[in-house]
C-alpha cells in the first residue's frame, strides 16, 4: 500500500477516535442541566456510549463476514443515513417533565440525537484495521488501535481546556457535526477503495498468519470479557467517587477517562510497555490504602487508620499524620492513581491474551461487551442493589485480587528467584487484604439509607451531651444537608446552615411582620428554613429527589411544626428550574436557592438564564438568596456578575462555625437596597475572598474549572 493511502487511513482512524470521545463530554454537559446536575447523568451517558460501542463492534464483526461487495454498499448506506442526525444539538422537547425515570429518558435522548453517528464512529476503528490488513497484505493492525486511542486522548484533553472555554454548547455541537461530515466523506472514499481492492489483495489472514496463529484457550474469551468489565467499573466508580464530593464538571470526567485511554495506548502499542510485576507490585500497596482512605460514604482518614497501630504511631511525630488529611487535589490524585494502576493491570493482562489478527473483530467485540457490562453494573445495577457507593471499594478489591494473581504467576515462572520473592509479596497481599477487610466496608449505623439517580441519602441519629437531647442529621454522601435537635425546647430552632445570623436567616426574619408572606425554597433537605414560617405564611418547596421529601417528613419535624403554627406548605417534586419555567409568577417575598448535588450547587441554577426565571417569580422588592456554602468552588464573583446583568444589587454574608451553626456563605440579590444595606455582616471578611475575573455564566457557556479552589 502506498504511503499516502496508509497516511489517509491513519488520519481517518485518528479523526474518528477524536470525534468518538469529543462528543461524550460535549453532549453530557449539554443535557446536564436538564436532569438536575447529578453525577448520574455522566454515568448514564457512559453506559449509552459503551453499549453503542459494543453494537458498533458487533456490526463491524458481522460486516466483515459478508461478501466484500455487500460490505461497502451496506456501510455506505449507514454513513449516509447518519448524516440525517446532524447537527446533534438535542431538541428542547427532550427536557424532562419531572415525573419520568431520568435514566431511560437520557438513553432515549442520546439515541435520537447522537445514536447513529456514534454507532458509525464506534465501528470505524475495527473496520479501518481490517481495511489496513487487506490493503497491506495482512500486516499487524494492533498499533492502529493504539493510534485510535491517541486520537481519543487528544479529544478529551482539548475539550476542557480548548473547546469548552472557546465555544458555547450549541457552537460545539455544530463544530463537531462539521467534522463528522468530513469523516463521513473519508469513510465513503475508503469503503469504495476497499471494495475495489478486496478481490485483488489477499483476504485475511495470510498463510504466514495462519501458521503463526496463537490458539485461543477455553479461558481466553471469558477473560476478554471480564478484564475490560472490571476496568470499566474502575473508571466509572472512580468518577462517581470524586464527583460526589467536588462537582459534576467535564474536567473531572475527562481525567479518569484520559487515564483509561492512556492505559490502552501503553498496552496496545507494544508488549514491552507492560511488565506485569512492575504494575502489580505498587497496586498491592496503593489499592488497599485507597480503599481505606476517606471515602465519600464513610470518611476514614489515613492518620486515623495509622492510629489503630499505637506502637507504630508512637515512633513517629503525630504532626506527620495530622498533615496527611487530604485536600481535594490530594484526594483526586490518589483516587485517579489507584484507578490508573487498576485499569493498566486489566488492560495489560488483556493484551497478553489477544489473539492473532484474524480474530481481531471477535476480540474487539467481546472486549467492548465487557466495557458495556461494566457500565451496566455501575449505572443500572449498583443503584438498585447497593444503598451506598459500594462499587468503588468492590472494584478496588477485585483489582487487588487480579494484581495478587499476577504476582503469584510471576513467582511461579521465576522458580528459584520467585521463591525468595514470594515472601515479601505474600506480606503485601496479606497486609493489603487486611486493610481492605478492616476499613473498606465500614458502615456507620444509620436510621435509613437510600440510593437513587441523584446520589446516596442517609439519616443518622446521635445524642448531644451538652443539650441532653438526641439529634438527627441528613447526609448526601458525606455532605451534611441539615440537622435537627429533637425535643420540645430545641426542635424549632434553626441549626446548621440556617441560623438567624446567616444570610437566609436575616432575609426570612424580616418577614415576621408580614402576615401573608410567601417564600420559595429550591432544595428541601431537612426543611430547616421553615422554622421561620409564621401563621399565614406560605412556603413553596421545590425538590428534585422524591426520597428527600419522604425522609424530611419521616425523620424530621420541621414541616409538621410549621403547619401546626398555621403556615401553609406547598411541595413540588421535580427540577425546580423546569417547574418555575412552566409556572405562573409566584410573587415570592424571598426565594431561597438551596439545592446541592453533594457539596456543590448545580450549575444550571446559577446562570443568567436561571436568574431571569427567578426574577419573574419575586415581588419588585423581593429577595433572592443563594446558599453558596461549599468546600471546593468559589461562586461569589460568579453570582455578582450574573446579578449585575439583571440590575440586581447584592449582599454577601459569610458566617463562622459556632456550636450547631456551621460556616456559611450566602449571596443575596435584590432591588431593595435599603434591606441590603442593613445586612449584619460582622463576620464577613470580603477582603480575604480570592479575586476571580469570571465571565458572565450562561446555560451555553460556563467554566467551573476556573472557580475551583486551587490551594
Amino acid at each position: 500500500m502506498s504511503a499516502p493511502r496508509s497516511s489517509a487511513l491513519g488520519f481517518t482512524i485518528l479523526l474518528s477516535a477524536f470525534l468518538l470521545f469529543q462528543v461524550q463530554p460535549l453532549i453530557s454537559k449539554y443535557i446536564l442541566p436538564w436532569f438536575g446536575g447529578s453525577p448520574g447523568v455522566w454515568t448514564t451517558c457512559m453506559l449509552f456510549f459503551q453499549v453503542v460501542l459494543f453494537a458498533g463492534y458487533a456490526y463491524a464483526h458481522v460486516l466483515t463476514l459478508l461478501p466484500h461487495r455487500a460490505q461497502g454498499a451496506i456501510h455506505a448506506c449507514l454513513i449516509i443515513a447518519s448524516l440525517v442526525f446532524l447537527p446533534i444539538s438535542p431538541a428542547e422537547t427532550w427536557k424532562p417533565t419531572g415525573t419520568e425515570a431520568p435514566e431511560w429518558r437520557i438513553l432515549l435522548l442520546l439515541a435520537s440525537t447522537v445514536g447513529l453517528p456514534y454507532f458509525v464512529l464506534s465501528s470505524t476503528s475495527p473496520l479501518v484495521q481490517v481495511w489496513h490488513m487487506r490493503q497491506t497484505g495482512g500486516s499487524n493492525p494492533w498499533r492502529l488501535y493504539a493510534l485510535s486511542n491517541i486520537g481519543s486522548l487528544a479529544a478529551l484533553l482539548t475539550y476542557p481546556f480548548l473547546f469548552e472555554p472557546a465555544l458555547d454548547a450549541t457552537q460545539q455541537t455544530w463544530a463537531w457535526s462539521a467534522a463528522f461530515l468530513v469523516l463521513a466523506l473519508l469513510l465513503l472514499l475508503h469503503a469504495a477503495r476497499d471494495r475495489k481492492l478486496s478481490f485483488a489483495l489477499p483476504a485475511i489472514p495470510t498463510e504466514d498468519e495462519q501458521a503463526a496463529d496463537k490458539p485461543i484457550r477455553w479461558y481466553h474469551r471469558p477473560l476478554w470479557l471480564l478484564l475490560p468489565a472490571l476496568a470499566s467499573v474502575m473508571l466509572l466508580a472512580s468518577t462517581s467517587h470524586v464527583c460526589q464530593d467536588v462537582a459534576v464538571i467535564p474536567f473531572l470526567w475527562v481525567i479518569p477517562l484520559s487515564l483509561y485511554l492512556i492505559s490502552f495506548i501503553i498496552t496496545f502499542d507494544h508488549e514491552r510497555w507492560y511488565v506485569p510485576w512492575l504494575w502489580a507490585l505498587p497496586a498491592l500497596v496503593i489499592l488497599p490504602i485507597t480503599a481505606a482512605l476517606p471515602r465519600l460514604d464513610d470518611g476514614i482518614a489515613l492518620h486515623q487508620l495509622l492510629y489503630e497501630w499505637p506502637k507504630l504511631v508512637e515512633q513517629l511525630p503525630a504532626r506527620i499524620f495530622d498533615n496527611l488529611r487530604p485536600n481535594y487535589l490530594w484526594e483526586l490524585g490518589w483516587s485517579f492513581a489507584a484507578m490508573f494502576l487498576g485499569v493498566m493491570i486489566c488492560h495489560g493482562e488483556l493484551t497478553r491474551l489477544k489473539p492473532s489478527p484474524k480474530h481481531l473483530t471477535q476480540f474487539y467485540l467481546i472486549m467492548s461487551a465487557g466495557g458495556a457490562l461494566g457500565g451496566l453494573s455501575v449505572s443500572l445495577v449498583a443503584p438498585r442493589v447497593f444503598d451506598l457507593y459500594w462499587e468503588w471499594p468492590i472494584a478496588l478489591t477485585a483489582t487487588f485480587a487480579v494484581a495478587a494473581v499476577v504476582l503469584i504467576r510471576t513467582c511461579i515462572k521465576a522458580r528459584l528467584a520467585g521463591a525468595f520473592l514470594f515472601v515479601p509479596f505474600a506480606v503485601l497481599m496479606v497486609g493489603g487484604g487486611w486493610l481492605i477487610q478492616r476499613y473498606a466496608y465500614i458502615e456507620d449505623p444509620r436510621l435509613e439509607k437510600v440510593r437513587n439517580f441523584y446520589g446516596t441519602i442517609s439519616v443518622e441519629e446521635g445524642y448531644d451531651e451538652g443539650l441532653e437531647v438526641p439529634y438527627r442529621i441528613l447526609n448526601h454522601g458525606v455532605i451534611m444537608h441539615g440537622m435537627q435537635n429533637l425535643g420540645a425546647d430545641y426542635q424549632a430552632e434553626p441549626t446548621s446552615y440556617y441560623g438567624r445570623h446567616t444570610g437566609v436567616g436575616q432575609a426570612l426574619e424580616g418577614l415576621k411582620s408580614k402576615p401573608d408572606a410567601k417564600v420559595g425554597i429550591v432544595g428541601m433537605g431537612t426543611a430547616t428554613a421553615t422554622v421561620y414560617a409564621q401563621p399565614g405564611h406560605t412556603y413553596r418547596i421545590y425538590e428534585i429527589n422524591p426520597d428527600i421529601v419522604r425522609l424530611a417528613h419521616k425523620h424530621f419535624t420541621y414541616l409538621d411544626d410549621m403547619k401546626r403554627r398555621g403556615a401553609k406548605l406547598e411541595e413540588v417534586v421535580g427540577d425546580a428550574r423546569l417547574a418555575l419555567e412552566r409556572e405562573e409568577p409566584q410573587n415570592f417575598d424571598v426565594l431561597l436557592l438551596d439545592a446541592f448535588s453533594g457539596d456543590s450547587v448545580p450549575v444550571h441554577l446559577l446562570t443568567s438564564e436561571a436568574l431571569a426565571i427567578y426574577k419573574r417569580h419575586i415581588k419588585p422588592d423581593g429577595i433572592i438568596v443563594f446558599n453558596i456554602t461549599n468546600t471546593y468552588i468559589r461562586l461569589k464573583q460568579v453570582l455578582e456578575k450574573v446579578a449585575a446583568a439583571h440590575d440586581f444589587a447584592t449582599g454577601y454574608v459569610a458566617t463562622n462555625e459556632d456550636g450547631d451553626h456551621y460556616s456559611t456563605e450566602y449571596i443575596l440579590m435584590s432591588r431593595n437596597k435599603d434591606f441590603l444595606s442593613k445586612l449584619d455582616k460582622r463576620e464577613t471578611d470580603e477582603e480575604s475572598y480570592p479575586h476571580l475575573d469570571v465571565p458572565l455564566w450562561t446555560d451555553q457557556r460556563h467554566n467551573l474549572f476556573q472557580v475551583l479552589v486551587k490551594d
